[in-house]
């Protein structure tokens, strides 16, 4: 492109991150108390996102930005954390759990169902990594682009590995709460 089209940076931005978002495994530990007796057991599944609704921040950040004189890459760090994570939360975990029930009397069995949940995350850290990375950049004099490349893909791996998801167990788990991470 021989100009910037905010449009296409904030579509692509967010459809890359939420690409690598759903290519993510989730993993949890399972638990509680379901109709046929006390449940444990670990779920794995993935998460699903819209990156719409980070797009349509980052996009607004870009609009925004053009009368900036000064402050531009602190609002643009904070609006970029606050898309994804706004995309994060808004995701749907699904797992498929197996595990073992205990019936109040008689002999445990295993059983297997799905499981539903949330990303939480923390928005700081993004924010914070981007920062650093735009001050950074400010006295390059070439290879911005693949630092900033670069430096975005580490942060977002370590906000995503460090979110919590929690979940709850559909239908036959109905009762179960599992907690986990992605990897």
């Amino acid at each position: 492109m021989t100009d910037g089209d905010d449009r296409y940076f904030a579509r692509e931005v967010s459809a890359k991150v939420a690409d690598y978002a759903e290519s993510g495994s989730v993993s949890t530990t399972d638990a509680g108390t379901i109709s046929q007796g006390a449940f444990v057991g670990s779920g794995n599944g993935s998460i699903s996102v819209d990156s719409s609704i980070c797009e349509n921040i980052v996009y607004a950040a870009c609009k925004s930005m053009a009368g900036m004189v000064t402050g531009g890459d602190a609002y643009l760090a904070a609006q970029l954390a606050s898309g994804i994570d706004s995309m994060m939360i808004a995701g749907t975990v699904n797992t498929t759990v197996k595990g073992t029930v205990t019936p109040p009397s008689g002999t445990p069995f295993t059983t297997a169902g799905a499981a539903k949940g949330t990303f939480t995350g923390v928005m700081a850290t993004l924010q914070s990594g981007f920062l650093a990375a735009f001050n950074a950049m400010a006295t390059m004099k070439s290879g911005g682009d693949e630092y900033l490349a670069g430096q975005m893909a580490t942060v977002i791996t370590a906000y995503l590995k460090a979110g919590v998801i929690t979940t709850q167990g559909q239908a036959n788990l109905a009762g179960s709460i599992g907690a986990g991470s992605m990897s």
